[in-house]
């Protein structure tokens, strides 16, 4: 089956705790394409509740800020990634379809980590536990895998994806990819694939043997580690072991954003000017996911560019809506990040 023809038959018709069901060998490039569909979902996902968590933040320079700040632009690229593993072999992501957008609360997408529920929420402490849930190590030198299913964790769902490349040598072309983007490189051999996977993976929890995706700069679990924890990540040379007991980790201040209702808030249940704001960061996601798809699916960078424009023409009025005391019961108001298709 061509990849086009099976992305057009197959797209959203499994999930990944159905496709973690199917035996390795039957990996085709139906599998693929849903799978690298998947892929982008769960990304997608994280995006919300890392930004909701750095906008609640008084103080953006902050070293917790800045760390969540540095996951989000990774997450961004993990995201932009997927789309170009999908393209590669002819597919286009279809990220502004309310299929693929997430819900708040709810859980991960398609089954990857069952029974966490994510919702979007202020920074705090029991917050980074969430985050670091989500980017729970398949192997590493600190964090155990919890007994789970197969794929419990997202670097074992990217290691099969990456077997599934290896094992199917699908064509790979260079139309409709991008670069340069956060550090997005174009995947145009097998090479690039397993460089592309393996990035994401590092990035999200370190290697076999190291907390850090590179020097300097810790994998995302071990960033939220510290944020839990309240102390930095060192090497204890006497125990060989890494240890959350290096300097502390002072927690900023943050606005007492109460977390987002299931559905969001409604128009007839908030004062007007909190409904302007609330429907600017709604549209303002909209038109982000519409640029994205509409990028990937014809090539055009100036659509990509405008996606960036949003997403950070977001920030703006969702600090607003922290900043606003709900007129009854603690907390304050924060944005929805609504899907609102086209009438």
């Amino acid at each position: 089956m061509e990849a086009k023809e099976a992305t057009e038959a197959t797209v959203g018709s499994l999930n990944i705790a159905q496709l973690m069901q199917v035996p390795e060998p039957n990996h085709d490039m139906r599998w693929l394409v849903n799978a690298l569909h998947a892929a982008i979902k769960l990304e997608l996902a994280t995006l919300p509740p890392y930004l909701f968590a750095f906008w609640s933040i008084k103080d953006n320079s902050t070293y917790v800020a800045q760390g969540i700040r540095e996951v989000a632009l990774q997450e961004m690229l993990h995201m932009a990634t997927a789309c170009n593993l999908l393209v590669a072999i002819g597919g286009s992501p279809m990220v502004n379809t309310p299929s693929q957008v997430p819900i708040y609360p709810g859980p991960l997408p398609d089954g990857v980590r069952p029974g966490l529920i994510v919702q979007l929420a202020g920074f705090s402490q029991a917050q980074t536990k969430v985050f670091m849930d989500i980017e729970l190590p398949e192997h590493g030198p600190i964090a155990l895998l919890v007994a789970a299913e197969t794929y419990s964790t997202i670097g074992a769902f990217y290691t099969a994806v990456q077997t599934a490349f290896e094992r199917l040598r699908p064509p790979l072309s260079a139309a409709r990819q991008f670069a340069d983007y956060l550090g997005l490189k174009k995947v145009l051999t097998l090479a690039d694939v397993q460089a592309a996977i393996q990035l994401i993976k590092r990035q999200g929890e370190g290697s076999t043997s190291s907390p850090y995706e590179q020097p300097d700069e810790l994998a995302h679990y071990y960033r939220f580690g510290e944020m839990y924890n309240r102390k930095r990540l060192i090497f204890d040379p006497g125990t060989r072991r890494w240890r959350y007991a290096g300097a502390d980790v002072p927690m900023p201040a943050v606005w007492p954003v109460d977390p987002i209702p299931a559905g969001g808030y409604r128009r007839q249940d908030v004062p007007p000017a909190v409904w302007t704001l609330l429907a600017a960061c709604d549209t303002a996601f909209t038109t982000m996911l519409n640029q994205i798809a509409g990028a990937w699916q014809t090539g055009n960078a100036d659509l990509l560019n405008a996606a960036i424009g949003s997403m950070f023409g977001l920030a703006d009025p969702a600090k607003q809506l922290m900043q606003i005391r709900k007129p009854s019961g603690p907390g304050n108001y924060g944005p929805c990040f609504r899907f609102v298709p086209a009438a």
